[in-house]
């Protein structure tokens, strides 16, 4: 190969790779409300999204989506939520934040009832990406044993706050038994606050193996509540089936 050739090719490698993270940024910084956002801070955890025990997408051959909620129990939109899942027969993974569990157990043990899955997102919801590996310990293993005494049995998945960790957090949830989990789209966007429009926005993203990031405490979450049944009844359109993350991974690990 020529070194007219060579340099031709490095151009177009880095502008994919320029697109690729502009495509990122577009649909995970800016997913967030403008009062829970850091910017910068998401732009330095970048790399860490690409660590390879890290899963933010999987490679499904079925029309499989996992609906995927954060930083709930939270009694104003938990159960309009479950009622809506409920509804649609819709099986999804709640990563909850163990104080608030602490507060709601019966939400949760409602979320068990109903076939959903319970899941670790910190005890008090910090930067992880900030803490020391002491801190970073507490707060997931406090979540842990809050989940083991409210759902009878540990976690297998956490998901970090806001997206904001390093490879300090990877290393403690895995040596916690907790795969790292993150996501390919989220619901709440600050350029859609129309619920058709962020319903189909997700909707437009579809692919087997998605998951699906959606909001159900902390802040007001009402748009979201009135989006999921929007969304849900498309992707059952598509012919999409919902699961949790253990069924998702589950699929793909044994797929062909």
């Amino acid at each position: 190969m020529s070194k007219t050739s060579q340099v031709i090719l490095q151009v177009i490698v880095t502008l994919a790779a320029m697109i690729t993270t502009g495509v990122w940024l577009k649909e995970n910084i800016w997913a967030y409300p403008a009062d829970n956002i850091y910017s910068g801070q998401n732009l330095f955890v970048l790399r860490y999204w690409f660590d390879s025990r890290v899963i933010h997408h999987v490679h499904a051959k079925e029309k499989l989506v996992a609906l995927t909620f954060d930083d709930g129990p939270d009694p104003r939109y938990t159960p309009q939520v479950l009622d809506i899942l409920k509804q649609h027969r819709v099986h999804a993974t709640f990563f909850v934040v163990g104080e608030s569990v602490q507060r709601h157990p019966d939400i949760v043990k409602r979320e068990l009832q109903e076939g959903h899955e319970i899941e670790n997102h910190s005890y008090t919801h910090p930067d992880l990406g900030k803490k020391n590996a002491a801190e970073i310990l507490k707060e997931l293993e406090t979540t842990q044993k809050v989940i083991e005494i409210t759902a009878g049995r540990a976690p297998r998945y956490f998901r970090p706050p806001r997206g904001l960790f390093n490879t300090q957090v990877v290393e403690i949830a895995q040596r916690l038994g907790m795969k790292t989990v993150l996501w390919d789209i989220g619901v709440e966007h600050r350029a859609f606050r129309d619920p058709r429009d962020m319903a189909y926005r997700v909707v437009g993203k579809a692919h087997p193996g998605i998951i699906i990031l959606a909001h159900d405490g902390r802040l007001d979450r009402s748009l979201t509540v009135k989006a999921l049944p929007i969304l849900i009844n498309e992707y059952q359109k598509m012919g999409y089936r919902f699961v949790t993350l253990t069924e998702l991974l589950a699929s793909a690990e044994t797929s062909p």
